[in-house]
């Protein structure tokens, strides 16, 4: 790597001339700058300066519950689970959310401002004050060369405060940790639109919090579509965020927005089939019981027998399939039944790798036909009147016009180039820079943190590729120490060999087939070993060494806090032994399997004339909204409003029209499936409790081969005995059953309810 020479004013010596410690400048005070901060200090060979250009910590996580973050709402959940979005030695359950002293557990998926909660606390516990310089941006950074023989060369770096005025420091060492993500990628770089012209809202996916972003000022959304653009997981998420509005302005108790939304939907337009991964999966194919996504993904047990070591770029034919099968096994089919052709890959030659959305609830609003998929590319977007805008989907040759456009979310990813711009061209030179790669734009090694060259430059990037995980940022931060101050030689990885990540680079920009979602994403491997690299003390509690899921708490420096990583691993171990032997997060997952369009049957058969016999025939739909509040003030997570209406034909007697309604709700506090009846003078609001539902545990439910949950109800004088039977396939539930048998001085009924997914929307 160039340097340039040392400038001879006495402000900007070399800094191992002003102090006799070591010094090293980190940039960006999100969680890879403060676990990196937090490595250093406790190696004690140096001082620390961390520069964040905000007012707070966090980076993408900064912000409070009634903050508007740059990229998140303050209650978007994370995708990974508390055991993924976490450091080794800080458990959740050690932050105190509310403020008053005492730590309360978060929910097993954290929302974004707890996160922050979360990086505060760590902040205190490891970083001391001073070390983190506020509204301070780095503006350039500079290798300097001293003229001493044998002398090393040092960092000149000039940063900017809130007033404006600019001054330039030395140090020994550079990190950079600012975030992959640091910008939104610009609609324009993928798509030929003129947004002048467009009297449509276009908005990036990062910046959609509520409706009134894509239709402010009242405008009306009624009969208009909106356009999602994007093939990833950020391209589902915000579809099916925009999904759940929409339903919730229909379904509301108080739906003052109905006519303004009524038959508005979403077309997302992907290249590549999506696969919809909601955050609770089951453990084997029996699916009687379910864990945390990441419980499940990154399951030790998974790797062959042996030491593990990670992998990276492009995938084999074979592990291509294999994959595909883990998915199709996981959502029990290839998703042909969700209606969307788009969704299902292809078989053979023409199939790509594994593409994922994180999402609870998209593949059920495909199903349902709120969000319209389509295979193909944006070409153009062009204005068709004042209140709409028109579009070009290009699938191979042929050409498919939208013409309906109200509004347009831009899920294109995020460009590393404001990360960036702070380098010296020689040092983007060193790095093999390309800005139009937005997925490789350098080329590092050393576990994506270094570039090897036959001097060591002092520099590390921590975080610094797509998808990056806390527990290998924390992982880097100890390889760079390792590397700096230890002066531990680091072996190559052959996938990270600059020839093969420039032909990965190209593979990228021609759109191979055989390139991963995530080229660096084997975060099992790459945590087993490094574990094994730098000789961190195993942690596994009371797990056996190849059981459950990969933590940050099972990989521990010596300076480490035990405690805190022995809290993690016993509430992790109690979650793995819940879900396994209790049926924790059952209710969650059949919750989510019942979204959407039913056709439903229900025989009823009585043994007093006063409540009749007889057959309804007639559909039923659980419709989302947001949780709603009652008199009993209950917390609630997840809200269904149920509506069924059909005909119900009497033993004896003329067909009549019958409809009912219900609201079902999910807590996670208690982990409790309710159903709840709905005021009849009421619009759609709750009036009382029918049920909570008891689900069996895994083991009977296997012998059951279903999930099955018991309920019961007393109605004055009647008594409801509920019976509930769901043969979850994977995620995916394609038919129920609930039976009620009512016994009371009026009433000695059975009345069985079959529930299946319609062949054809409806």
């Amino acid at each position: 790597m160039e340097c340039d020479t040392a400038p001879k004013s006495a402000d900007l010596l070399p800094p191992s001339m002003n102090s006799a410690k070591r010094s090293v400048c980190i940039v960006g005070a999100g969680p890879a700058g403060l676990v990196a901060a937090k490595t250093i200090v406790q190696s004690g060979q140096c001082d620390v300066t961390i520069y964040e250009k905000s007012d707070r910590l966090g980076g993408i996580w900064a912000l409070d519950e009634s903050s508007v973050g740059e990229y998140l709402s303050p209650f978007t959940p994370t995708n990974l689970s508390k055991f993924t979005v976490a450091f080794s030695d800080l458990s959740w359950n050690s932050v105190d959310f509310n403020g008053d002293g005492k730590a309360t557990g978060p929910p097993m998926f954290p929302r974004a401002w707890q996160v922050n909660k979360y990086l505060e606390a760590y902040r205190r516990r490891y970083i001391p004050d001073g070390v983190i310089e506020f509204g301070h941006e780095v503006t350039a950074t500079s290798q300097m060369k001293q003229l001493a023989v044998g002398a090393k060369p040092f960092w000149r770096i000039t940063v900017r405060n809130r007033q404006g005025d600019e001054e330039v420091k030395s140090f020994d060492n550079l990190i950079v940790a600012s975030g992959f993500f640091s910008a939104a990628r610009p609609l324009q770089q993928n798509v030929a639109v003129g947004l002048d012209n467009l009297s449509v809202k276009t908005i990036h996916s990062s910046r959609f919090r509520t409706l009134e972003d894509l239709f402010p000022n009242g405008k009306s959304a009624a009969g208009k579509d909106i356009l999602v653009i994007g093939g990833g997981n950020s391209s589902g998420e915000v579809a099916a965020a925009i999904a759940s509005s929409l339903s919730n302005a229909q379904w509301s108790p108080e739906p003052a927005q109905a006519k303004r939304f009524e038959g508005c939907k979403i077309i997302h337009v992907t290249p590549k089939p999506l696969y919809g991964i909601p955050p609770f999966i089951p453990t084997d194919e029996s699916s009687t019981s379910y864990v945390p996504v990441d419980f499940h993904l990154y399951n030790l047990s998974r790797r062959l027998p042996g030491p593990i070591a990670g992998n990276a770029g492009r995938v084999t034919e074979d592990v291509k399939n294999m994959l595909h099968g883990a998915m199709k096994s996981m959502l029990g089919g290839n998703q042909s039944d969700l209606g969307a052709e788009a969704l299902v890959a292809p078989e053979g030659s023409e199939r790509a790798t594994v593409q994922v959305a994180l999402s609870e609830s998209y593949p059920e609003y495909v199903r349902s036909g709120m969000i319209q998929v389509l295979a193909g590319h944006v070409s153009s977007i062009d204005a068709r009147d004042e209140d709409t805008a028109m579009a070009n989907v290009k699938k191979g040759e042929n050409t498919l016009k939208l013409d309906n456009i109200g509004a347009v979310v831009y899920a294109t990813g995020y460009s590393p180039e404001t990360a960036l711009q702070l380098f010296h061209p020689s040092v983007k030179k060193a790095l093999h820079y390309d800005p139009d790669s937005m997925r490789l734009p350098l080329i590092l090694e050393r576990w994506q943190t270094m570039k090897r060259s036959g001097e060591d430059d002092h520099l590390a990037l921590i975080g610094f590729y797509e998808g990056p995980y806390w527990p290998i940022m924390e992982m880097q931060a100890r390889l760079t120490a390792a590397r700096w101050f230890n002066d531990e030689e680091l072996p190559q990885k052959p996938y990270e060999q600059a020839a093969k990540l420039l032909e990965l680079r190209q593979a990228m920009k021609d759109r191979a087939l055989d390139i991963p979602q995530y080229w660096f994403g084997d975060y099992l491997g790459y945590m087993e070993e490094l574990s094994s690299l730098l000789h961190l003390e195993r942690n596994d509690g009371q797990f056996a060494e190849r059981e459950g899921a990969v933590s940050p708490s099972r990989y521990l420096s010596p300076a480490d806090d035990k405690a805190e990583a022995h809290k993690t691993m016993v509430d992790m171990h109690n979650v793995w032994n819940a879900c396994r032997n209790d049926g924790k997060y059952v209710p969650r997952a059949v919750f989510r399997a019942l979204h959407g369009n039913w056709d439903l049957h229900r025989r009823i058969t009585s043994s007093k004339g006063a409540f009749p016999s007889g057959v309804f025939t007639g559909t039923a739909s659980f419709h989302t909204r947001f949780p709603t509040t009652d008199k009993t003030k209950q917390v609630f997570d997840l809200e269904y409003i149920y509506i069924e209406s059909g005909t119900f034909t009497p033993a004896t007697g003329q067909p009549i029209t019958a409809s009912r309604r219900y609201v079902y709700r999910y807590a996670e506090s208690t982990d409790k499936l309710s159903v709840w009846f709905v005021k009849p003078d009421r619009n759609l609001e709750v009036d009382y409790l029918f049920h909570n539902l008891a689900f069996a545990r895994p083991e009977e439910a296997r012998e059951e081969g279903a999930c099955v949950a018991k309920a019961d109800h007393l109605c004055v004088d009647d008594m409801y005995d509920t019976q509930y039977r769901f043969p979850m396939k994977g995620i995916a539930l394609h038919s129920f059953q609930v039976s009620h048998t009512v016994k009371g001085p009026s009433k000695d009924y059975v009345a069985v309810a079959d529930y299946r997914r319609p062949e054809k929307r409806k």
